[in-house]
């Protein structure tokens, strides 16, 4: 059995399997360090770029993770749940510039470049040939998110844990080997999303 480690922060107690350093560790360990992706090179393989934040924060004393509903108007992708992110542009000289740009214009939260701790591996899309970088960003706490843009319908704070108990490994669209699926109350979370959301899962079991 895994013990049950009670650790004390920030005038609360958490409760989970590991304490949040090692939490971190395990994830941090996985990552790509380096955060400047070679953009002519991605380009060269023919995918449109695109880069989303992995935001977890610790604000209510356990880890929770940030994911988006996108709205039923978008062109891709429409109702589906992601991450805060989208498509490069030129003037954002970087992917990294790209995700913070975005998540800042989709949900209102300014994260600095010095928060970024690596990257996960690129993911392509099933269907809209997108590949997407995953950044990663801990957040000690986390100011209140706010819908700016008409892209993002809500805005979802999930516990990281009840997200990873939730993975449908028989998940299959279009006999994908690498299609997974992950619930979250009444949503489906798939594609590229829940295959970021394997990587993370992947560092604890």
């Amino acid at each position: 059995m895994k013990a049950i480690i009670l650790k004390y922060f920030s005038s609360c107690f958490i409760l989970l399997d590991i304490d949040k350093t090692q939490f971190k560790k395990k994830i941090i360990t996985k990552l790509s360090t380096k955060i400047d992706a070679n953009v002519q090179l991605l380009k060269s393989s023919g995918y449109t770029l695109s880069s989303v934040l992995i935001i977890i924060h610790f604000t209510d004393c356990k880890p929770k993770i940030i994911l988006t509903k996108r709205s039923s108007l978008l062109k891709h992708h429409k109702n589906e749940i992601s991450f805060p992110g989208g498509t490069f542009k030129e003037t954002d000289m970087s992917l990294l510039n790209t995700a913070l740009r975005e998540t800042k214009e989709e949900i209102g939260l300014n994260i600095h470049s010095n928060e970024i701790v690596g990257s996960f591996h690129t993911v392509r899309t099933l269907t809209s040939n997108f590949a997407i970088i995953p950044f990663v960003t801990f957040q000690d706490n986390l100011r209140k998110t706010k819908i700016l843009i008409d892209e993002v319908s809500e805005v979802l704070d999930i516990p990281i844990f009840d997200l990873f108990n939730s993975l449908n490994n028989n998940f299959n669209y279009k006999n994908f080997s690498d299609s997974y699926a992950f619930r979250y109350n009444s949503e489906i979370i798939w594609g590229a999303t829940a295959r970021i959301l394997k990587q993370i899962r992947d560092c604890f079991y």
